[in-house]
């Protein structure tokens, strides 16, 4: 990991847990070493340095390309491993980039949503995370969040950020059956849909857990 990311992502944690009282569950079953694809459903701008800190491992994210412009946070998330990519266009350039990334052994954050829910609620998978799967050939690890979107809430401990992961699948577990298409976006579709399956999974076991606990 290194030296700035280190830092940033050591103060970033202390931070959160003591203004947030988070809770993290799954940290052991990250991958520490080769290409990952950590895949979260996406509620709040403050989802990618949450899920930042709470990784164990240094992390690539995408993030979109007018932020790069802005006085002050474009030095600052590029320095935290952010890949710049246009909205709304097959941006192959940073496709590539993310790509590469992945390929070098590195992990990548994604949303497969493709954009921030502000209902809170889960949505369909795009088919960018089942294609950055399949030709990168990485597992992929679900990840699920919760309360990032109520700061206010937080901030005043009348709400608890929760960040769960789950365990690594290759892409072909995902697929099943449908590992056997060919690449292409019926594939990457059919990825995707499986990963946010087990986001719901871990969503309902936040659920419960939460239930359990208030009673």
């Amino acid at each position: 990991m290194g030296a700035y990311y280190s830092v940033a992502r050591f103060l970033t944690s202390g931070c959160f847990a003591a203004l947030t009282g988070w809770e993290v569950r799954g940290r052991e079953r990250i991958p520490r070493h080769g290409g990952l694809i950590v895949a979260s459903n996406h509620i709040s701008f403050w989802d990618p340095p949450f899920i930042g800190s709470a990784l164990p491992r240094e992390m690539h994210f995408l993030a979109k390309e007018e932020l790069f412009r802005t006085l002050g946070l474009g030095p600052l998330i590029r320095g935290l491993n952010a890949i710049p990519i246009r909205r709304g266009v097959a941006d192959m350039s940073g496709l590539s980039r993310a790509m590469a990334t992945l390929k070098r052994g590195e992990a990548l954050l994604m949303f497969p949503e493709g954009s921030r829910m502000r209902d809170g609620e889960l949505h369909p998978a795009r088919p960018g995370v089942g294609m950055m799967a399949v030709h990168a050939d990485v597992p992929v690890v679900p990840c699920y969040i919760s309360g990032s979107n109520r700061p206010r809430r937080w901030l005043m401990r009348r709400a608890r950020v929760r960040i769960w992961f789950g365990p690594a699948y290759h892409w072909r577990d995902l697929a099943g059956e449908d590992a056997t298409l060919p690449p292409g976006r019926a594939l990457y579709q059919r990825v995707g849909e499986a990963v946010m399956r087990e986001v719901a999974v871990l969503k309902t076991g936040q659920e419960t857990s939460a239930s359990r606990g208030a009673a």
